[in-house]
């Protein structure tokens, strides 16, 4: 009497999401850093800006007893001196504009290099960066975030980001821009996610173009 092989079992492969079949999210949504950091050398603009600025007084001073030497009766003028007084004005105008713009860079809107959205302990963590300074780790808990808005800046785009609104000390409100360059694909797919943790704090997509 011949025994019967047992049934031979094939691996079949996992059926791609869909509408019928969704994927399953998982319950922690994690993005490492993809933006680069400026440390050292922006610590080193700004202790430049600080020296070029307790430089000021002495450089003002310089200007303006130029300015009254040749302004005093009876001194011939030089144009050597003038050249040299407008040299001097000019670096001093060219000074206070350079550390004005370095001023606003280092400190414009923090940027956010990694986050983690943890469903289980109902966490948001954000790696922060604020420009010539050293990242710094910051938690917001799902009760604190006030909205999170999805975005896109034209209807051609296949990417966009999301901007978190949430809750800091002494009511005062915080706003992070995280996830950018991800696909709408992939942004619908986080956001069917969270819509269903933090309910209508999750709004739809929103075009910045139109």
């Amino acid at each position: 009497m011949h025994r019967q092989s047992p049934p031979q079992l094939v691996a079949t492969p996992l059926a791609a999401p869909s509408t019928e079949n969704p994927a399953v999210h998982s319950p922690i949504w994690h993005r490492g850093p993809d933006l680069l950091t400026i440390g050292s050398t922006g610590a080193a603009i700004l202790g430049f800006c600080f020296v070029v600025l307790g430089l000021l007084p002495g450089l003002v001073l310089t200007i303006l007893l130029l300015l009254g030497f040749e302004a005093m009766p009876g001194e011939p003028s030089s144009d050597g001196s003038s050249l040299t007084t407008s040299l001097l004005i000019q670096f001093l105008c060219g000074s206070v504009v350079l550390m004005g713009l370095v001023f606003a860079w280092i400190f414009s809107a923090p940027r956010v290099l990694a986050f983690t959205f943890d469903e289980n302990q109902q966490l948001l963590t954000l790696t922060v960066t604020r420009r010539g300074r050293k990242p710094t780790e910051v938690q917001v808990p799902f009760s604190d975030i006030i909205c999170i808005c999805p975005y896109v800046l034209a209807s051609y785009d296949r990417d966009g980001h999301l901007s978190v609104v949430c809750q800091g000390p002494r009511d005062k409100e915080f706003v992070y821009r995280l996830a950018e360059g991800t696909s709408l694909e992939e942004m619908e797919f986080h956001a069917a996610w969270l819509r269903g943790i933090i309910g209508s704090r999750m709004q739809e997509l929103l075009n910045l173009d139109k």
